[in-house]
């Protein structure tokens, strides 16, 4: 009865051999995506708060420096590292959240994410120089290269050493060690403020005859830093 039972379901759902197996499978792979579109896809994922922290900073640099208030040409470069954290941070929310294994496997590899998340704040940053840069440097009659080096330089700077915190085993186990090292170096630019006038003068002109340099060995060190931080996703993760 068993074996009459069994050979009346196998007719009753027999399913019969698929036709054209191989041209489905290929329909239903997906398509190419250029690199363009992938990272117009990724700006979605980036968070509120970033776009709001770099809203606010170029509000406080155009604000201020309309209003002439002196402590924006002060505050702007102090601020910069703190600008840099908020992009390593963002590098590495996948951990955070414990979502590297799946971005891991899905359409996009987790070292694709990064690298999109990378390209994307840093055209971010970019802009934000753009827009900052030219407006502080004419509103305090300075000249629009220097302060621009300015604001390059603790940025990168921040950036170098938090990429290099984050890789580190330390690192990994300190969920804001990063933010850490933004405010080191703010400190400090705070206390050279506060140095003697002749030795603050001394920095100036080594900004203004080797500043331009000093950024490009800086961007340098920096997109070599962002390529280790890449390279090790897997063992990030």
């Amino acid at each position: 009865m068993k074996n009459e039972l069994k050979d009346a379901l196998n007719i009753a759902f027999y399913a019969p051999e698929p036709k054209n197996k191989q041209e489905f499978l290929k329909n239903i792979r997906p398509r190419e995506v250029s690199i363009p579109k992938m990272l117009l896809q990724q700006v979605r994922y980036i968070r509120f708060s970033v776009w709001a922290i770099s809203l606010a900073f170029i509000a406080f640099a155009l604000i201020g420096s309309w209003m002439q208030l002196p402590e924006t040409d002060e505050l702007i470069p102090v601020l910069m590292p703190f600008l840099a954290v908020v992009s390593v941070l963002e590098n590495r929310r996948s951990k955070k959240f414990g979502m590297t294994e799946l971005e891991m496997v899905t359409r996009f590899s987790l070292r694709s994410v990064i690298f999109a998340r990378m390209i994307i704040l840093g055209v971010a940053f970019l802009l934000i120089l753009v827009i900052t840069a030219p407006v502080v440097a004419t509103a305090f009659g300075g000249e629009i290269i220097v302060t621009a080096v300015h604001m390059l330089i603790p940025y990168l700077l921040t950036m170098i050493i938090s990429l290099q915190v984050e890789r580190s085993s330390l690192g990994r186990k300190l969920e804001y060690g990063s933010l850490s090292v933004a405010a080191l170096i703010a400190v400090s630019m705070i206390w050279m403020r506060n140095l003697d006038t002749a030795l603050i003068n001394r920095y100036a002109q080594i900004i203004r005859n080797w500043g331009f340099l000093i950024v490009i060995i800086l961007a340098a060190v920096t997109v070599y830093e962002q390529w280790r931080t890449l390279r090790g996703v897997e063992e990030f993760a």
